[in-house]
């Protein structure tokens, strides 16, 4: 069986190399008898979601659990500057 799942794995990481879209050295992928974990980190939302869907699309797989987290942005809003107390000259 670990032949089959070795198979597998190849399989869904090619399908991940493929989408240009998803972070590929940032996921990892184990599989047991079809049943593909990917787990990792992300930026965005929709590459969790393709990351998941080109899994699942992999011949020979039965199933996904998706424990890839979408990392918190970096993107502050800054707040406005008339939110600082004001300095009287």
């Amino acid at each position: 069986m670990r032949l089959l799942s070795d198979d597998v794995r190849m399989r869904v990481m090619n399908a991940l190399h493929w989408d240009l879209a998803v972070p590929r050295d940032r996921l990892n992928v184990d599989v047991e008898n079809g049943w593909v974990t990917v787990s990792g980190t992300v930026d965005l939302p929709y590459q969790r979601t393709c990351a998941e869907s080109d899994a699942r699309n992999v011949s020979g797989v039965v199933g996904v659990t998706n424990l890839i987290r979408v990392a918190e942005t970096q993107w502050v809003r800054r707040q406005p500057e008339a939110t600082a107390p004001l300095s009287r000259h």
